[in-house]
């Protein structure tokens, strides 16, 4: 009977032991499943910024393009008119 409560005894030792470690395992996981839960959502807040960012820019290039275009014909035009009054100056 000695044996049986020594065994006991173990065995609820063991148990005891086993229950605490999973409780140990269990705290750090959770802490863990938070902290990517959190950094998952300041990621998708990242990638929302960064899209709009995106299209901002992408927006100014456009316009700059545009604006560069609009130039180049001007420039383009003022060369033609100078030329057409360099004719003008050297007929006369």
């Amino acid at each position: 009977m000695i044996k049986r409560k020594k065994k006991m005894a173990t065995n609820d030792l063991l148990t005891l032991i086993g229950g605490v470690m999973l409780g140990i395992i269990g705290y750090f996981l959770r802490q863990t499943m938070q902290e990517i839960k959190e950094i998952k959502i300041q990621a998708y807040e990242t990638k929302t910024k960064v899209e709009v960012l995106e299209k901002e820019y992408m927006t100014k290039i456009d316009n700059l393009n545009e604006k560069f275009d609009m130039l180049y014909d001007g420039i383009k035009d003022l060369t033609k008119e100078i030329n057409k009054l360099n004719q003008m100056i050297k007929s006369n």
